[in-house]
């Protein structure tokens, strides 16, 4: 393990300004992924299953897959311990899709297990992971599955960023293959869209700057809220769990109409929220949160394509390049990965650590295994 840094650069974000190359690497090397998604293209059902970040990329794949064949193919999202305790009845007919970070995740890899006892098809999305970790001589863990694809080397940081954005590429692939060979697509190839994800991140990263000043403007108050739709709604779920890892706040991810369900009767000036805007039909009712907000003296920050940058009521405005409403996985995320960085700075707080450094955190962590 690396020696930690105690300033500026720290691990997390060179992982964060590493991600277009890694991704371009991802797009380059598809013949695997190809070949898995022919597979699962044979199946009837297909299954996401993840935990944590993990899961964050199976909701995205679920979107994706509603997004691509226009609602005509359902895929599931299982939160891999819920699918141990209370499972489905897998079989032939299926095929499991486990996205596992260090390929070690104690529930996911059960679930991968569970799958294969079953007959299902099974393909495991992982980091970079050592032989001597995968399970290979046994035949049990990530090398037992079908196909095993790896993404990037393993994080340094205890918030993952790169190794997310590197499987929700793998995930686009595989789902954009897998809905052609089933002559379901609906809309241009989302692959042609895929290749312009590098630059339109490099593009996203020139907001570091502007994430920066918003960091300054809400580091100080205890809790912060964001919004999305779409894939932008797994995209607010996974900011805020960074923003609890790396940052030690509260923080949540909410569906844009959600977030009036309940929760916005607890909302006031104490937070912070920002309003993911994606120019789809649901950035109009983002407008109204805003504006609702706006009455509390809430401090708001909306991040948005040009086509939605209008008529927000924020106090800060982080324009992302123009891109199709599936692309907020990744367009949108480039700047809540940088305020979660640099909130973590304001705060005095380590972003690699997760507290690990801190004895109680160290104590409790003997507690249990991920």
């Amino acid at each position: 393990m690396p020696e930690m840094r105690t300033a500026h650069p720290y691990y997390v974000y060179e992982a964060i300004r590493a991600q277009p190359e890694l991704i371009e690497r991802v797009l380059a090397e598809r013949a695997e992924i190809e070949r898995a998604a022919d597979a699962v293209a044979r199946k009837e059902r297909i299954t996401f299953v993840g935990i944590g970040t993990s899961l964050h990329a199976a909701r995205v794949a679920e979107s994706w897959t509603r997004e691509f064949t226009g609602g005509r193919f359902l895929a599931y999202c299982e939160q891999s311990f819920e699918l141990v305790h209370h499972p489905l009845a897998f079989g032939a007919g299926d095929a499991v899709i486990v996205i596992t970070h260090t390929g070690t995740t104690t529930a996911s890899l059960e679930a991968l297990r569970m799958a294969r006892a079953a007959g299902a098809l099974t393909v495991v999305i992982t980091g970079q992971v050592p032989d001597q970790m995968s399970g290979q001589a046994s035949g049990d863990g990530v090398r037992g599955a079908d196909f095993h694809i790896q993404t990037c080397g393993q994080e340094v940081a205890f918030a993952y960023t790169k190794s997310y954005t590197t499987a929700l590429a793998v995930l686009a692939l595989l789902i954009a293959r897998v809905v052609q060979r089933k002559n379901l697509l609906v809309g241009p190839p989302p692959v042609a869209v895929l290749e312009r994800v590098p630059g339109l991140l490099r593009d996203a990263l020139q907001l570091e700057p502007a994430a920066r000043e918003l960091a300054k403007r809400v580091a100080a108050l205890a809790r912060i809220e964001i919004f999305g739709s779409g894939a932008a709604w797994a995209t607010a779920s996974e900011a805020a769990l960074k923003i609890k890892e790396a940052c030690y706040i509260a923080a949540e991810g909410f569906e844009t109409e959600e977030i009036l369900h309940g929760p916005f009767s607890e909302t006031d000036a104490r937070g912070s929220l920002v309003g993911l805007f994606t120019g789809g039909a649901t950035d109009e009712r983002g407008r109204q949160i805003l504006r609702a907000a706006g009455e509390l003296k809430m401090p708001r920050a909306a991040i948005a394509v040009p086509s939605a940058n209008h008529d927000l009521s924020a106090e800060q405005i982080l324009q992302v390049p123009e891109a199709p409403e599936w692309l907020a996985a990744f367009v949108h995320l480039i700047p809540l990965q940088l305020l979660t960085y640099f909130l973590a700075l304001e705060r005095g707080v380590s972003p690699d650590s997760g507290r690990m450094e801190q004895p109680a955190h160290a104590a409790a962590s003997k507690h249990y295994k991920y």
